[in-house]
């Protein structure tokens, strides 16, 4: 069902041109339940990329990265989503991904984007759901169909993901300690069960499975663009978060890569940083947006968008 969505806020005269940005929710009275901020370039817009956040961004509020700024250059709109108040969101459900449709939908509609001009992506599991929502848009037939994604750093198999928090915890040191304190229980609820009497179903909410690497789904990813960024310092995540190669996310990531690559996607690309993982405070952190390079990312959707879908 489409949802509507209301302005609260315009906003002109962002960054350095006259850039504008306007927040939408679903229930005007609530600006933190389901919405999205959409920040426009200057002139007429030439793709959307769209990042779905478990809390929309405070523009006002610098940020220490240039992503959006070389999207907005670049003529790209940024469209940042709040599909789900579930956390994590992991796209579990059809639901919130009908939600992001429509928000998407809407934006579409309103600056004529084509969908060889759509991205999406994110770190952790805004990442998971930017590909949950590429595999629900091939397999509803939607009017939505993305041309590219962009990953960093996220899980994909939640039986490993399960597995790992329930049977790795003891081992595990501060922020992997208290994410498998968090998530056994949410996975228990979500599924009822462990993924011992309910394998079948933790595979096909799961992106990709290595108890099952050639599901079926996997064939909706054959004619997408994809790059995926990953830090996999075994001695910084053993050393710092008790974490073995099974714990981290590169373990799903280069499973995935490599199926994909298999069945026939020549354009999916992975990057292996090192040295690179920082937190806001300076803080060593593999799990970070900075392993990214935003340029080279930016560069990455440009070309995407410069070549045809038939090859």
């Amino acid at each position: 069902m489409r949802q509507l969505f209301f302005v609260i806020l315009s906003s002109v005269g962002y960054l350095m041109h006259a850039q504008s940005h306007q927040y939408y929710y679903q229930d005007p009275a609530d600006s933190n339940g389901l919405g999205y901020l959409k920040v426009l370039p200057e002139g007429k817009p030439i793709g959307l990329v769209v990042r779905d956040f478990s809390k929309l961004p405070d523009m006002d509020k610098p940020s220490p990265y240039k992503f959006q700024s070389m999207l907005l250059e670049a003529g790209f709109i940024c469209l940042y989503t709040r599909s789900s108040t579930d956390f994590p969101e992991l796209y579990i459900e059809d639901e919130p991904m009908e939600v992001l449709e429509s928000m998407i939908s809407t934006v579409v509609g309103e600056h004529a984007i084509p969908d060889s001009a759509i991205f999406m992506g994110g770190i952790s599991a805004s990442g998971t759901r930017a590909l949950r929502f590429a595999e629900f848009c091939k397999r509803t037939n939607s009017k939505i169909q993305l041309r590219g994604l962009f990953i960093v750093d996220s899980p994909l198999d939640l039986v490993r993901f399960y597995e790992s928090a329930k049977g790795h915890a003891p081992s595990f040191k501060k922020g992997m300690a208290e994410e498998a304190a968090f998530m056994v229980p949410k996975f228990e609820s979500w599924f009822g069960a462990s993924p011992n009497t309910a394998l079948e179903a933790y595979q096909e909410a799961s992106v990709f499975s290595h108890s099952k690497p050639y599901k079926a789904s996997l064939n909706h990813f054959i004619d997408l663009d994809i790059i995926i960024y990953h830090e996999p310092d075994i001695n910084w995540w053993l050393e710092e978060r008790g974490a073995s190669y099974y714990d981290i996310n590169s373990f799903d990531l280069v499973a995935f890569t490599q199926s994909m690559r298999q069945l026939g996607n020549s354009r999916i690309k992975m990057v292996s940083t090192s040295g690179k993982g920082f937190d806001r405070a300076g803080n060593r952190k593999c799990h970070s947006w900075t392993i990214v390079d935003e340029v080279q990312l930016v560069n990455w959707i440009a070309h995407c968008m410069s070549k045809s879908r038939v090859h």
